[in-house]
């Protein structure tokens, strides 16, 4: 592809409770004011396809609910803005997760922007704490595009059957890091035509996905990313 926690006592009991909250959360994504993290997506030919760039603009702490707002800025392969929006990454009773709707091509979205797209989406989750042969959440996203009210296309995306494998080190130019490898299969449907495939995704905790990869139905490499940078 081309490609989110007397009046003595009351404030020990909130100050408690809210760094007890930030304790429970492992998030899988930086969460310091000003940090950028860069991706880049190839094909299967290793031939640049996009670049996706994510700052973080704030991190919130309300009782037991992190949220940590990020700005996504996606580039072509000449380095062209093609894309920029707010994603927000939440953990929550230590349950770490963020909208599906992110994984959705900007350049796809970009396509239909004169239509009327209604999108609808599960939230993505991992647990505070991952081990060896854990089955996390399925998600499935719907994309209903229109023009004038009526219906052109519907889009459905299902990823199911996430699995850890275990832990990787992975190198990348922006350094190495100690990775949990979780592979998952994607159905998808685009109109009348389906399509099965697979993913394997190795992420970070306080770094997010730092390199993925495509597979078709075959087994082929489709596509993969990789994290270029991180400061």
């Amino acid at each position: 592809m081309k490609r989110r926690i007397g009046i003595t006592l009351f404030l020990i009991f909130i100050l408690g409770f809210t760094t007890h909250a930030q304790e429970d959360c492992r998030l899988y994504f930086p969460d310091t004011h000003g940090s950028v993290r860069e991706m880049k997506f190839y094909d299967q030919r290793d031939r640049l396809q996009t670049i996706t760039r994510h700052e973080v603009l704030e991190k919130i702490v309300s009782g037991n609910i992190v949220t940590v707002k990020v700005r996504a800025t996606s580039f072509d392969d000449s380095e062209k803005e093609i894309y920029t929006g707010d994603l927000e990454f939440i953990c929550e009773d230590g349950i770490f997760r963020f909208d599906l709707k992110d994984y959705l091509d900007p350049a796809q979205l970009g396509s239909y922007e004169e239509m009327g797209v209604d999108i609808t989406a599960d939230n993505l989750a991992y647990p505070s704490v991952l081990n060896s042969n854990d089955q996390l959440p399925d998600g499935s996203i719907q994309m209903v595009v229109k023009s004038g009210g009526a219906t052109i296309v519907t889009i459905t995306m299902n990823i199911t059957n996430r699995i850890v494998e275990g832990m990787e080190t992975i190198t990348t130019e922006a350094g190495t890091f100690n990775c949990y490898k979780i592979n998952y299969d994607i159905s998808s449907r685009v109109g009348f035509i389906n399509t099965n495939a697979s993913a394997t995704e190795w992420i970070a905790e306080s770094v997010g996905l730092v390199r993925s990869e495509n597979y078709n139905r075959r087994g082929r490499l489709t596509g993969y990313s990789v994290l270029t940078n991180l400061k």
